[in-house]
């Protein structure tokens, strides 16, 4: 799909059929020739996701479209390695929603307990909804995980609770999504940038507190991390203790930019990594905030190892265009700003 974000641009036709395009609203609405279509009352080609991806062609360098229809699907899905270029787009996120309820307690490792795997390149997932139901008391219970490189989301859900999306490796892009969980809910080593995103802690258990980010880099050389961009940052109830992160790797990176921060977060902002008994680590994170607003976002009283600036140069080191490279990648029709807001 190569359609120009500003305006309605050409479309590259990638099987023979006609696309119809109309512009509203700086909006594209789009008929697309779908490769494969899912649906759960028999008027498509394929009844499960897992169906239609294993139909795609391996190491495709075309982008196979598969639509999945309203509905909701219990399926453990698993993108390999040799499926890239995989599109799922869904008939919105809250209609369309993929669903599974592994988890850490019922023996699992935390890796395997993703309803949704991806490490096919070139991933691309619409208006859809990654759930893992296994509810708090079941701990590591991941709604998606990604280690697919160039892997971009644009108006999904990731519902769960602790470690709800793994974004485990390679560079990954989400614009207008929702993301809900309690501990550690965006967690991994990818380079990883969230744009005009809806994050929500939920409830956790009993004398629990959230983190929302747990980013896993162990080396300083390393250029991955989490960076929310312009996102609103909120709780379904107030009183629960949240903070922005905390480090799972010796480098941990987290920067949080032009975002609104609602008054769910800790004054101190960040918290420590607790160590095993027997295990003591070093850890030198680097967190980062950026002119947010909100009650959340007054920075007196944070942790002394974390940083605030309102240098325009230091923040654009973690834009779409500096961070990521988006402008090379990002799908066309994925509406994104390159720099700072």
């Amino acid at each position: 799909m190569a359609i120009s974000n500003s305006s309605c641009g050409n479309i590259m036709a990638v099987f023979v059929a006609a696309t119809i395009v109309v512009c509203v609203q700086s909006q594209l609405i789009m008929e697309t020739p779908y490769n494969a279509i899912v649906s759960k009352d028999g008027t498509g080609n394929f009844n499960t996701i897992v169906g239609a991806i294993l139909a795609a062609p391996d190491h495709s360098v075309k982008p196979f479209f598969i639509k999945i229809k309203k509905g909701m699907y219990q399926e453990y899905i698993r993108v390999d390695k040799k499926k890239t270029n995989i599109v799922l787009i869904g008939d919105g996120m809250d209609t369309t929603i993929i669903t599974g309820n592994r988890s850490f307690i019922d023996g699992n490792k935390t890796y395997d307990t993703a309803t949704v795997g991806v490490l096919g390149d070139g991933f691309t997932a619409q208006d859809l909804t990654f759930r893992n139901n296994a509810g708090p008391i079941k701990h590591q219970a991941v709604a998606l995980r990604v280690e697919a490189d160039l892997a971009s989301f644009y108006r999904c859900r990731f519902d769960g609770y602790q470690d709800t999306l793994y974004v485990k490796r390679q560079h990954q892009f989400y614009r207008d999504c929702e993301i809900y969980g309690t501990i550690d809910f965006i967690c991994g080593d990818a380079a990883a940038l969230f744009q005009n995103c809806l994050i929500v802690a939920r409830v956790p258990l009993a004398k629990q507190y959230n983190t929302i980010t747990a980013q896993k880099r162990e080396f300083e050389d390393v250029p991955t991390g989490i960076v929310l961009q312009n996102c609103t940052i909120n709780a379904t109830r107030d009183n629960v203790t949240t903070y922005l992160g905390r480090p799972w790797g010796i480098f941990s990176r987290t920067v949080i930019m032009e975002s609104y921060i609602g008054n769910l977060i800790d004054p101190r902002g960040w918290v420590e990594w607790i160590e095993s008994a027997n295990k003591s680590v070093s850890r030198r994170p680097y967190y980062l905030e950026y002119k947010n607003r909100g009650p959340g976002a007054v920075t007196k009283g944070r942790v002394t190892w974390a940083s605030v600036t309102s240098d325009p140069d230091i923040a654009s080191k973690f834009t779409v265009r500096n961070f990521i490279n988006g402008d090379q990648w990002i799908p066309a029709n994925i509406p994104y700003y390159l720099d700072l807001s």
